[in-house]
């Protein structure tokens, strides 16, 4: 087996900035009660390359804010400080390099600054900071829909939970009180299965047609 002589000859100096341009993967997490957990992120980095999870090294972390709060994104921060020409910021999706997109546009151009680049390990999308605005402004919107959704989304979850339903409650008038009915009727559904179908909870249904059978 051959043995590898490219750099035998070469000053360390000049070996160091031939690695440094062929750029090197730096994870960021930010952590967050209704985004993805920490072994999501750190399957979806390690899905790009990203095996070294020693945090400040290879990887810098934001843990969850706590309420009233303000955001200091020291981990990222950090991230951002630790690239050289030719690096990657690596996130597991576009929403968790930030919050707003006055936010994401902000720490785009910090690392374009240092002439290096984001990549999305989740969609492997690759985006640097550009003349082309446009392609930055569209990513940042995309991370703050995303932050949209995924508050939605947990906020959803936590109402399932608890039986409740977001929003004014329904109330049963017309065909869907007379759906309730029907269904309210067949004794071989449960009161939670016809809250589910007519879309109340099932508080309404007894308070609306009583007890089963009574209707």
């Amino acid at each position: 087996m051959t043995r590898d002589t490219t750099y035998d000859r070469l000053p360390v100096q000049k070996i160091m900035s031939h690695l440094w341009d062929m750029g090197m993967k730096r994870g960021y997490i930010r952590l967050s009660k209704a985004g993805p957990s920490l072994e999501d992120h750190q399957k979806a980095l390690e899905r790009v390359g990203i095996n070294d999870f020693s945090e400040g090294v290879s990887v810098f972390v934001d843990p969850p804010l706590k309420r009233g709060d303000p955001p200091t994104w020291l981990g990222r921060n950090n991230a951002v400080q630790s690239l050289r020409p030719g690096d990657e910021l690596v996130v597991s999706s576009a929403s968790r390099l930030g919050t707003t997109m006055s936010d994401v546009l902000g720490v785009l151009r910090a690392v374009g600054e240092r002439q290096a680049s984001i990549l999305v390990a989740d969609s492997g999308h690759k985006v640097a900071w550009h003349p082309d605005a446009l392609a930055a402004v569209e990513f940042a919107q995309g991370a703050e829909l995303e932050n949209r959704r995924e508050v939605a989304a947990a906020a959803r979850a936590a109402q399932a939970a608890t039986g409740r339903v977001g929003g004014a409650p329904k109330q049963l008038r017309g065909e869907a009180l007379e759906k309730a009915k029907r269904l309210w009727a067949d004794q071989s559904l449960s009161a939670a299965e016809v809250a589910e179908r007519v879309g109340v909870t099932t508080r309404t249904l007894y308070r609306r047609l009583g007890e089963r059978g009574m209707t």
